[in-house]
């Protein structure tokens, strides 16, 4: 294995990659991405923007929610940190199950855009959903959970980086036809 990441150019932000390799953990959250990926190229272009739409919103009532702090305290204390997350992929599942059913589904449609494109779409939905889950418990449980990823995901400035990025891609992902 050491052979083979010893191949690795260095570039910015390899020495983190290389890292990650070597940690089971990383691993694991890579094997992770990759399965995360390969699901959103198989879901469609359709539902990948209604996805990327639920992570807003899920987002943003998660964070507004008036009634966690009344849940925490129901919880056991080794689930507390999780519970905002819990919460947060509850409001994900059951926005993009409203969205998707809605008349907003048509409205958003990509029509025919290529394989790059929606391989884009999917990291970055993966990226901002990894760094809303780590803003959403401590700061110790994010490092504990990710080891050396931690750096590309969580914090204040990842989470705004990766919501930046969602809204940056969004013009590039038009269809051919529509661009004509």
């Amino acid at each position: 294995m050491d052979s083979i990441l010893s191949r690795i150019p260095a570039w910015p932000g390899t020495a983190a990659l290389t890292d990650a390799i070597r940690d089971p953990k990383g691993l694991f959250v890579m094997l992770a991405v990759v399965v995360l990926v390969l699901y959103g190229l198989s879901v469609g272009r359709t539902r990948a923007l209604v996805s990327l739409l639920s992570i807003y919103v899920a987002y943003m009532l998660a964070v507004l929610f008036p009634f966690l702090p009344w849940i925490a305290k129901k919880l056991p204390e080794s689930s507390r940190s999780m519970g905002a997350v819990g919460l947060f992929i509850v409001l994900y599942a059951l926005t993009f199950i409203i969205l998707s059913r809605s008349m907003l589904k048509g409205r958003l449609t990509l029509g025919e855009i290529s394989l790059w494109q929606v391989l884009v779409i999917s990291v970055v939905q993966i990226g901002l959903l990894a760094s809303i889950c780590v803003s959403l418990v401590p700061l110790e449980r994010g490092q504990q959970l990710l080891g050396p990823m931690h750096r590309w995901f969580g914090g204040q400035y990842p989470l705004w980086a990766w919501a930046v990025a969602s809204l940056l891609i969004m013009p590039f992902m038009r269809s051919r036809r529509s661009r004509e």
